[in-house]
């Protein structure tokens, strides 16, 4: 079965954590937000099918969303656990696997339920993926609950985009920069959660601790950072570095796969696709100054990601 890439799905629900709802469109999701391309994945099943005896029967993908990162577990694993902790959300996600891509019913299980708690069965899991969303929950417990659930052995991969970078252009960058202030400044007003997830993502998720008592094998891969941390920085709230000593870090320039080229309606599509919206109002004279910056052209993006690699301790 082929992997899929784009699929409209259109829901007036939104997530990506109980403590968010200000709306989120699928549709406009899939269109503007990045995809998860060949690299992402060559670089998930590498680690994973690098270990001696590595398992392919279940995989569970956390704060799945509308599902599209499982729908490509599917084709590698024989079951896969579909989570999200929002209402709707595992019911959008099931439309998009079953009746979409037409994989059966049986080879998922979806559950509405959050990352730090789970109903899935101690050291019955091979693979856990959560994308995009680690940084609205508590990471501490997330990552031990993930611990529970991993067989001895088992891949834990946490990734991590941020808004793109305008390149070769300091001055589009500049207002880009400030455009996504705005947006931050607002939505962490009275939002102890969203400002939580500020420092996690300004930190390049540096501030998610993987203790060695339970893992090993860590890993932690900046994609597209041509700012090193500091490409991940939105604003002064930087959590603290917890990463471990032992662990691996490893940079990659220009990966084709999260560069582009956009125009200006792109990016206001772009910035719609954050919860909660930001009023175009709002900053209107900044995408006025953008706008004339660009004079009509498209611009060259890059998407810094990080991707975190660890296996479970026997």
């Amino acid at each position: 079965m082929s992997t899929v890439t784009q699929t409209i799905v259109k829901t007036e629900e939104l997530g990506f954590s109980t403590a968010l709802r200000n709306g989120v469109d699928w549709s406009e999701y899939m269109l503007y937000r990045p995809i998860y391309g060949k690299s992402f994945f060559r670089r998930i099943y590498d680690y994973h099918a690098q270990k001696s005896g590595a398992s392919w029967s279940k995989a569970h993908d956390v704060g799945a969303g509308h599902g599209i990162v499982s729908s490509t577990l599917a084709s590698a694993f024989d079951h896969v656990v579909v989570s999200d902790p929002n209402d709707g959300y595992t019911e959008v996600a099931r439309q998009l696997l079953v009746e979409k891509c037409e994989w059966p019913e049986s080879k998922f299980s979806f559950l509405q339920e959050p990352a730090e708690s789970s109903s899935v069965e101690a050291r019955s899991v091979d693979l856990i993926i959560a994308c995009e969303c680690i940084q609205y929950t508590n990471t501490t417990e997330a990552v031990a609950e993930f611990a529970r659930q991993l067989k001895p052995g088992g891949t834990l991969v946490m990734t991590l985009y941020v808004q793109p970078s305008i390149v070769n252009n300091e001055r589009a960058q500049s207002i880009w920069e400030k455009i996504f202030d705005a947006f931050w400044e607002r939505a962490i007003t009275g939002s102890r959660v969203l400002e939580r997830a500020l420092g996690v993502i300004s930190s390049a998720c540096d501030s998610i601790a993987i203790p060695a008592e339970h893992w090993e094998a860590t890993k932690r891969v900046y994609i597209n950072a041509s700012q090193w941390i500091p490409s991940f920085q939105i604003g002064d709230k930087v959590g603290e570095d917890r990463a471990g000593n032992n662990e691996e870090r490893v940079w990659v320039h220009g990966d084709p796969e999260w560069e582009d080229e956009q125009g200006i309606d792109w990016f206001k599509g772009y910035v719609s696709t954050w919860a909660p919206r930001l009023p175009e109002s709002e900053v209107q004279d900044l995408w006025d100054e953008l706008e004339r910056v660009m004079d009509g052209a498209r611009v060259r993006t890059e998407t810094p990601i990080v991707m975190i690699f660890a296996t479970r301790r026997a």
